[in-house]
């Protein structure tokens, strides 16, 4: 399970209206400057689910957060790219600060990674609405580089009421969830501290 959270991370936002279809949708989310959401983490393996409760801070310049809420033996631990490096810092009695990779497994957390992959793959990428119990939704599809086939394709849900980003979910080459982001609490273009993205705070 640590080694899952070393590969947590934080990416892209997305806003939208389904009365304006994707490209109204699309058009918000890269001109997103900043954002600040709750997000439940789920990493899915053949071994089964490991969850995380998160709170994501990202800049448009690349700049994130992610402060780790539970389970309780990775609380107060914090992901911190500061434009150059990235960070692991824990708090309380064993307060550690040292430096980590960026794997994909963290960027792809972030919505501005998926806003890349996005653009990207365009021409292969999709636009759909989903309709289910929990409202409409606008569906943005992307490709993710590298060919990774465990890491292969992503997709973004929009709330067609609210314009704000519901759920990310990366998936296999063969289709099968890998990693799994819910949204709540989303808010655009945040005033976030740039201490936020410091580890001398």
């Amino acid at each position: 399970m640590k080694k899952i959270l070393i590969a947590l991370t934080v990416p892209i936002a997305l806003s939208g209206c389904a009365k304006g279809g994707g490209k109204d949708v699309t058009e918000r989310l890269i001109g997103m400057e900043s954002y600040t959401a709750d997000a439940e983490v789920t990493y899915i393996s053949n071994k089964g689910e490991d969850v995380f409760q998160t709170v994501q801070y990202a800049k448009k310049d690349g700049r994130y957060c992610i402060d780790t809420l539970a389970p309780e033996e990775y609380a107060g631990t914090s992901l911190i790219y500061d434009g150059k490096l990235v960070w692991q810092k824990t708090s309380g009695s064993d307060h550690k600060i040292k430096v980590t990779s960026n794997s994909p497994e963290r960027a792809l957390l972030i919505l501005y990674t998926f806003t890349e992959n996005h653009e990207r793959s365009m021409e292969n990428a999709t636009v759909t609405t989903s309709a289910s119990p929990d409202g409409e939704h606008t569906v943005l599809e992307a490709v993710i580089p590298g060919d990774n086939r465990f890491l292969s394709t992503e997709k973004l849900w929009i709330d067609n009421d609210s314009g704000e980003p519901d759920k990310l979910v990366v998936y296999t080459a063969e289709g099968k969830e890998k990693i799994v982001v819910k949204f709540e609490n989303f808010r655009y273009n945040e005033n976030i501290d740039d201490s936020k993205f410091s580890v001398t705070q």
